[in-house]
């Protein structure tokens, strides 16, 4: 009787254990996909940035910043929140979203503090939280930075929140680039540096060779800036919008190449871009044909800025009559 009752209690434990949770395989674990609350760096998932639109915003002599003109927003406070990437300013033969790009990150810019919020710089300074310790603030306390000068972030500020020109009271704001300066006008002066100290003191003219570059782009590289970041609201009835563009070439002292009126129909996705000072016949509020293309593309960009929703950012001006 003694030994039925021990095989009854050894068959209900092993009942019980087959119907526990069994111990998952550690290989089949490491291969499940887990989302990560942050982007890799390099990137892991491709659809990160295949999937988003990237425009050119900023350049240094190391590297190119993009930025997604869709996720442009602004608070009440004056916190301009967009996000970025960049890449490492070389010429090789890789796709645009390779190994080398780092990001996309949301990416913070206080236009009244000259402060930056990055979630690259963020996330890297965080300190190992403890179960059993309360909340500890990033080393580098709330994750602003101030923004120093003669950076590339300070280039990058300057796009997104504006720049003033002397002779002019207004602010424009980046809108879009056609394509980056090329690596000749970008390191013109580091190469020159290194030409002079690497030169050898009896013969002050002898330069040594200059390793090979890119030759420059036939076109001149051209960006476009919103005036005052203004939208004016000129149909109600028809939700038609007009904003004042200019555009310079990327040149030395920047010359301006042309005053634009961007007309937007917001609800038939069509435009219309008008040279300022070209005949009133080829463009105007009933003449808005072309259809909004590509994303990336400069008609695209624009009619978001007008007809989307950026927060505080744009300056809605109602002048419609009807």
């Amino acid at each position: 009787m003694k030994k039925l009752f021990i095989l009854v209690l050894l068959g209900v434990v092993l009942t019980g254990c087959s119907n526990t949770p069994r111990r998952q395989d550690y290989q089949a674990f490491m291969d499940e996909e887990v989302e990560s609350p942050f982007f890799k760096v390099p990137a892991v998932n491709q659809k990160d940035f295949a999937d988003r639109t990237w425009i050119l915003l900023a350049e240094s002599k190391t590297k190119l910043w993009f930025y997604d003109p869709y996720t442009l927003t602004e608070d009440e406070e004056g916190v301009v929140a967009f996000d970025a990437f960049f890449s490492p300013r070389e010429q090789n033969n890789l796709q645009l979203f390779n190994a080398t790009i780092v990001g996309p990150y949301r990416q913070k810019i206080d236009c009244f503090g000259n402060h930056q919020w990055s979630e690259t710089l963020y996330t890297k300074n965080l300190v190992p939280k403890d179960p059993n310790a309360v909340d500890i603030k990033p080393v580098n306390g709330s994750g602003w930075v101030k923004i120093k000068g003669r950076t590339a972030m300070a280039y990058v500020r300057t796009r997104v929140c504006g720049r003033k020109f002397i002779d002019d009271q207004n602010i424009n704001y980046f809108l879009f680039q056609t394509n980056p300066i090329s690596l000749v006008q970008a390191r013109k002066e580091v190469i020159r540096d290194t030409a002079q100290k690497n030169t050898p003191s009896n013969n002050p003219l002898e330069a040594p060779p200059l390793a090979s570059i890119e030759v420059p782009s036939e076109k001149t590289p051209v960006f476009y800036e919103v005036v005052n970041n203004e939208v004016a609201v000129i149909d109600v009835k028809n939700d038609v919008r007009q904003m004042r563009l200019s555009s310079y070439l990327m040149e030395k002292d920047f010359p301006k190449q042309a005053d634009y009126l961007f007309t937007a129909n917001c609800q038939s996705n069509t435009y219309s871009l008008l040279v300022q000072g070209a005949s009133e016949k080829s463009g105007g509020v009933n003449v808005v044909k072309e259809n909004i293309g590509a994303k990336e593309s400069l008609g695209a960009v624009a009619f978001n800025r007008a007809c989307d929703k950026h927060g505080a950012y744009m300056q809605l001006i109602n002048r419609g009559a009807r």
